[in-house]
């Protein structure tokens, strides 16, 4: 099989992953968030900005809705779009070491066969900025976001 061929499956599967997969709840809490009172610097909550694939350009809508599990974990649920139709969900938690003004996380998660396989997180969240790297066996990139709330 040749690389465009290779190419053209793991698009493929990325659609099919997109088509399968259950947005519905992620757009029921985003709609339905609200911001504690006290969270003015929390870096819980709202997030939004792009994802954008260092290895093929692809880069797309990136919402993410962040709230703390407990003291040094996190959970990102996020909503991603992909060719601007596709959009998959998902949540990853990440660990997450203190830092000045927010935390520095690291994290994976298995998002199956038809999404790429097992990703993995790393970079940091302030009050300000989300910025985050992602990796797996066929793909890298960065997620970049700013805080809604």
């Amino acid at each position: 099989m040749s690389l465009a061929s290779c190419k053209f499956c793991r698009g493929l599967s990325h659609i099919l992953a997109a088509l399968f997969n259950s947005r519905a709840e992620f757009v029921r809490a985003w709609e339905a968030y609200r911001p504690a009172v006290n969270t003015a610097t929390s870096v819980q909550g709202r997030w939004v900005g792009e994802w954008v694939s260092n290895v093929s350009g692809h880069h797309g809508e990136l919402k993410c809705i962040l709230t703390i599990v407990r003291p040094g974990e996190l959970e990102a649920r996020f909503l991603g779009t992909f060719r601007r139709i596709f959009r998959v969900a998902y949540a990853v938690h990440l660990n997450a070491k203190d830092i000045p003004e927010g935390f520095q996380l690291k994290g994976q998660n298995d998002l199956g066969s038809l999404a790429g396989g097992i990703y993995q997180y790393e970079g940091e969240v302030t009050d300000a900025e989300f910025k985050c790297t992602y990796r797996s066996d066929h793909d890298h990139g960065v997620f970049r976001m700013k805080q809604l709330n």
